[in-house]
């Protein structure tokens, strides 16, 4: 009886030494300061203008290739349709 004794009262023991563990990890943790908004908004701000400007670029550079292209195709039918130029597939027997 004595023995059973001993074990729920190191068991209740264990318990109280977790319970006190967890309770002072959570305390220090929510006792933590909170990032300054200020700073990590303006982190924000020039990482972005920082990625967006060499995209703006890239899309700038292709917007004018697939302007000339387009260009180049319209120049091209426009010719061919003015100079009446066709072809004539002529079907042969073999």
């Amino acid at each position: 009886m004595k023995r059973n004794d001993i074990e729920n009262g190191l068991a209740l023991l264990g318990a109280l030494v977790v319970l006190v563990g967890v309770t002072s990890a959570a305390s220090s943790a929510f006792a933590a300061e909170p990032p300054k908004i200020e700073t990590t908004a303006t982190a924000i701000h020039e990482a972005g203008e920082a990625t967006l400007a060499p995209a703006r670029q890239a899309n700038n550079r292709s917007a004018a290739e697939a302007a000339r292209a387009i260009a180049l195709e319209n120049l091209e039918a426009l010719d061919i349709e003015l100079t009446d130029r066709t072809s004539t597939l002529i079907a042969g027997n073999e």
